[in-house]
């Protein structure tokens, strides 16, 4: 609570009243015990009621309430202020109005000023109010008091009229502070709008970036889709490549198999023919004669087989090389011992791609290296030790020699 100011003489504030063109009456007092109505209260005290009290939203509100303006719209703030204190002065539909509408909008502060008594309870009441800004509420309820002591209705009046002063300094200052505020809102607004249009290209910027990137991943998703359909296309190849090449081993399986067939047939025959001598020679037994001698050029490869000789056991032998006419000779030589030779030239007149399923064939692969190339060489090696099928070089194409190498042959798996 502010400190409690003396209050001021009667005369005094009359004098400074009547300075500025109000008449401060006397108060009117009840002894019933009833409040005053606003048109019981005389002299100034009905301006600073309805400023105080009222705001000009509730004083338009009542003229249209009641048909009191008119067309209220049409005055303005200070005009309806002024004509309804003139209708304060007596008992009338506006001032009845007027007095129903505060005493229902201050009922509680009524209320509470109801069993105020003495001088000392209103001004503790009255400056708690102005303490707490509850003014327009205990102003009303102590200016109808039926027990208000002329020097508080003084004070009150006094401080009402102080404040409005008050109020006016401060709104002078506030209309500056406005003016700073505006000029300030402008240069905000100034900046502000730089900033949106600062922001705005850089949206820009960045919508121009994000369509840049976006023509970037559809180009980039349509590489991807090319990639993979040119992957499903090397698989494709590559499955077609293996299924060329399995064609490829499947047509050399059965080359090689008709191969095996014909020389069942042919070891068959012979072994028909094995069969048929023998019988022959059994038959021919007493009467045993001796064969004419051969020529000296034949003695050694037409010669009976003797038991030092090597059975072949139906093998199968690769000549590689060598010279023609000395091929057929070798063929007899093998097919006296039990087997079977097959030639191949080295690829001076043969296909070379026959060299490969040759050395399939073969139980053992020999060549002459006087007399065949070292490319045949090297590919008969290469095939020999692919398939772990023994070679033998020869040091010449002779019959003697290939007949070394048979005897050679049979005598190591004979040791094994």
């Amino acid at each position: 609570m502010s400190e409690r100011r003396p209050l001021v003489s009667l005369s005094v504030l009359k004098s400074a009243m009547a300075g500025e063109g109000f008449e401060l009456a006397p108060v009117a007092r009840r002894e019933s015990g009833a409040r005053r109505r606003i048109w019981e209260i005389i002299g100034a005290s009905h301006c600073s009621i309805i400023g105080t009290c009222l705001t000009i939203a509730e004083l338009r509100k009542i003229a249209r309430r009641t048909g009191f303006l008119g067309d209220e719209a049409r005055y303005g703030d200070y005009q309806v202020h002024g004509l309804f204190v003139e209708k304060m002065h007596d008992e009338n539909t506006v001032s009845r109005a007027v007095q129903k509408h505060l005493d229902t909008k201050y009922e509680g502060a009524i209320r509470k000023a109801k069993g105020l008594d003495g001088e000392a309870e209103f001004l503790d009441y009255w400056e708690t109010a102005v303490d707490n800004g509850f003014v327009p509420g205990a102003y009303w309820a102590l200016i109808g008091h039926p027990r208000l002591p002329s020097g508080v209705e003084t004070r009150t009046f006094g401080d009402i009229h102080m404040m409005s002063h008050i109020s006016g300094a401060a709104h002078r200052g506030d209309a500056r502070e406005v003016v700073e505020a505006r000029r300030e809102k402008a240069e905000i607004a100034r900046r502000l709008a730089n900033v949106i249009g600062e922001r705005n290209d850089e949206l820009a910027r960045l919508r121009a970036e994000i369509g840049r990137l976006g023509v970037q991943l559809r180009e980039a998703r349509e590489l991807t889709a090319e990639c993979e359909g040119l992957r499903r296309e090397i698989r494709a190849l590559r499955a077609e490549e293996r299924s060329d090449e399995t064609l490829r081993e499947l047509a050399a399986l059965r080359h090689a198999h008709a191969d095996l067939r014909e020389d069942h047939a042919r070891l068959e025959r012979r072994l028909e023919r094995l069969k048929a001598k023998e019988a022959r020679s059994v038959a021919a037994e007493p009467a045993r004669r001796i064969p004419p001698p051969p020529l000296a050029s034949e003695i050694a490869l037409e010669a009976e087989p003797r038991e030092s000789e090597t059975d072949l056991c139906g093998r199968c032998l690769l000549y590689v090389g060598g010279r023609p006419r000395t091929v057929c000779r070798l063929q007899r030589l093998v097919e006296r011992r039990n087997g079977s030779l097959i030639h191949h030239d080295g690829g001076m007149e043969d296909n070379r791609a026959m060299l490969s399923e040759l050395v399939r064939r073969a139980d053992a692969v020999f060549f002459p290296v006087d007399c065949v190339s070292h490319r045949a060489v090297g590919a008969v090696k290469s095939l020999c030790e692919s398939h772990g099928i023994p070679y033998c070089p020869l040091r010449s194409a002779s019959a003697s020699a290939f007949e070394r190498a048979i005897e050679t042959l049979g005598a190591r798996e004979e040791s094994a």
